[in-house]
């Protein structure tokens, strides 16, 4: 059993999408409304930033749901230029947006369910920015803190540490600027950040703060203890193991800390007794934010919760001008256990782009996955499920009851791919899928989710270009590479590719008929319906190998087909992480749906 998944999921749901803010800068957040009696208190929850947010995203939500059943009203939302808000990163004065969005969630849930009382929580620089959040408005009653960013340089050496640890790092800005695990920083941010320092902060902090430190053998936490103290808070330091699982780089390994959030919210309901208060009014649905692309006419953005029983979430975005005639609607699917958002916001950045071209573009949560709920006794968190076929499916027929949309493109990166292949098999309203470095065609319960449980070997063709070069050979002989690893994965793809089916020659030379496979006339079956398919993966990713096992080398099983395309996008990995690759799938995605879909 993958310990990561929840055995089932029993809470309602509790969380209405809200927008709030300056209207010329809105913020999208989760407002979870408390269950009766409720509490005189209510709680903002503050992410951390760049990956780790959607590293915590789970444990956010379990945190706010949890609040909501014990009578606390919770909000969860994301800062300007982060998430689904409006914004971006490289815009100036981040520091100060991501202060100015605290305060104004902190008087939407004061405004919302008449709570007299409010508290902060937050992890890692959200924790930080809780911190000098409260301090500012000064009304803060209650702060939990888990491992806060004490030192804002140490927290930006970190960052730069990080970076250039990651395979194929970035080279350093010239504006002095970082990519971060595919988040960017500007210079003037890091600037910023780099001048952060709890212990010399102002004396304004909240009547109690609970402190979590990031492991037992941290220290950092004690100190800022021992400030809060002397400037009169009621503090409580308390261990709480967990921390490394939940914020594990994969969110699909991420691993929720249930008996720490049980204590979080013991902690909060201390004092405040429940109390008999009218409900909170649900959010109309027509609630909207208006962005800006770089390029293009103005976008508008509609947070949705549909499908049976409300379980589903999605943002649709969609031009202020009309939308070109039979033009499809664009579906950004879920990767990996990553959020609607998409790993580095990046289906966010596409979907606005599209939309600022005249395009409807939708970025879905499958069930169990971001914002969309399970049904009961179902298992969260399961990123290959044919049971999500029905998600799309309800997304496809959202859009065609709201927008008139009947023809779809379908893009999804890895277990996204995987995916979109699944429905347009069976849905004949998608006219084309856009899969991103693929990671399997097929997949039976038990084999592994991710490139890095299946195999963590490269390309078979990045291997075969390394023979040519010197620098490996060194490495090879004074023990630095793991030949016979490497040459028995390689021989592990030779035999997969014999078992999804021989091309002609090595039939012939092994005196065999080769065969096609499933996926082979699965893809043959939706060319000739007239469904296009855009395969896009970059030079060493495993699922090279993988589309050459069913489709052969470079897909050229497929050639003469005009409706199917294999592209390879030098300089990415599998997800894309650098600025410079995104912007040139950016760059292949806009031309391919403009010249197909024009």
């Amino acid at each position: 059993m993958i310990e990561n998944v929840v055995a089932s999921e029993t809470m309602p749901r509790t969380a209405l999408p809200v927008v709030f803010g300056p209207s010329d800068r809105p913020l999208l957040g989760f407002y979870h409304a408390p269950a009766a009696p409720t509490r005189s208190i209510a709680v903002v929850l503050c992410n951390p930033l760049g990956y780790e947010a959607m590293s915590a995203h789970r444990t956010y939500r379990h945190l706010a749901e949890r609040l909501a059943s014990g009578g606390v009203a919770a909000l969860r939302f994301d800062y300007d230029g982060t998430g689904d808000s409006s914004g971006r990163p490289s815009d100036p004065g981040r520091v100060r947006a991501w202060l100015g969005g605290i305060k104004a969630a902190l008087k939407e849930v004061r405004s919302r369910g008449g709570a007299r009382h409010v508290a902060l929580f937050g992890i890692r620089f959200g924790a930080t920015l809780a911190m000098l959040a409260a301090a500012e408005d000064g009304m803060v009653d209650s702060m939990i803190s888990w491992a806060p960013v004490i030192s804002g340089r140490a927290h930006v050496s970190e960052l730069r540490a990080f970076r250039m640890l990651m395979p194929k790092a970035p080279v350093p800005r010239a504006d002095g600027g970082e990519e971060v695990g595919g988040y960017f920083f500007a210079g003037e941010t890091l600037a910023e950040m780099s001048g952060i320092d709890l212990l010399a902060s102002s004396d304004r902090a909240p009547k109690r703060v609970l402190v979590l430190p990031r492991s037992e053998r941290s220290g950092d936490e004690a100190r800022l203890v021992e400030q809060l103290k002397a400037h009169g808070a009621n503090v409580r330091l308390t261990p709480a193991p967990g921390y490394s699982r939940m914020m594990r780089d994969d969110p699909y390994e991420t691993v929720v800390p249930f008996d720490t959030l049980d204590g979080i919210v013991e902690w909060i309901c201390e004092g405040w007794q429940p109390e008999r208060r009218e409900p909170v009014p649900r959010l109309p649905s027509t609630s909207v934010i208006r962005v800006a692309p770089r390029d293009g006419e103005a976008v508008t953005e509609t947070p949705l919760v549909f499908g049976p029983g409300e379980r589903l979430f999605g943002v649709l975005s969609e031009p202020e001008g009309p939308i070109g005639p039979d033009r499809p609607a664009l579906c950004f699917l879920n990767v990996g256990a990553n959020t609607h958002v998409g790993p580095h916001r990046m289906n966010v950045e596409l979907a606005r782009e599209f939309a600022g071209r005249g395009y409807l573009a939708f970025r879905l949560d499958a069930a169990g996955l971001g914002e969309s709920r399970v049904a009961p006794g179902v298992p969260e968190n399961r990123i290959y499920t044919k049971d999500s076929v029905a998600d799309v499916k309800s997304a496809m027929n959202l859009l065609e009851q709201m927008r008139g949309a009947r023809r779809f493109v379908l893009i999804g990166l890895c277990s996204g791919a995987y995916l979109a292949f699944h429905t347009a098999i069976t849905d004949t309203r998608v006219v084309s899928q856009v899969l991103l470095s693929p990671f399997a065609f097929e997949w039976a319960e038990g084999d592994p989710a991710s490139p890095q449980m299946r195999e963590p070997f490269r390309s078979t063709r990045f291997y075969t270009r390394a023979l040519l070069d010197p620098r490996v050979w060194q490495r090879a002989l004074r023990g630095d590479v793991a030949v016979w690893k490497i040459a028995g994965a390689l021989l592990e793809r030779f035999q997969d590719h014999l078992d999804a089916g021989m091309p002609a020659w090595t039939a012939r030379l092994l005196g065999q008929r080769g065969s096609q496979n499933e996926v082979e006339r699965a893809f043959a079956a939706m060319c000739d319906r007239g469904t296009d398919s855009l395969l896009v993966s970059s030079f060493d990713d495993g699922g090279v190998d993988m589309v050459a096992r069913y489709l052969g080398t470079d897909a050229r099983r497929m050639r003469g087909r005009q409706n199917f395309a294999f592209r390879i996008l030098q300089g990415a990995d599998h997800t894309f992480k650098t600025l410079a690759s995104q912007q040139r799938l950016c760059d292949l995605l806009t031309a391919y749906v403009t010249s197909h879909f024009p």
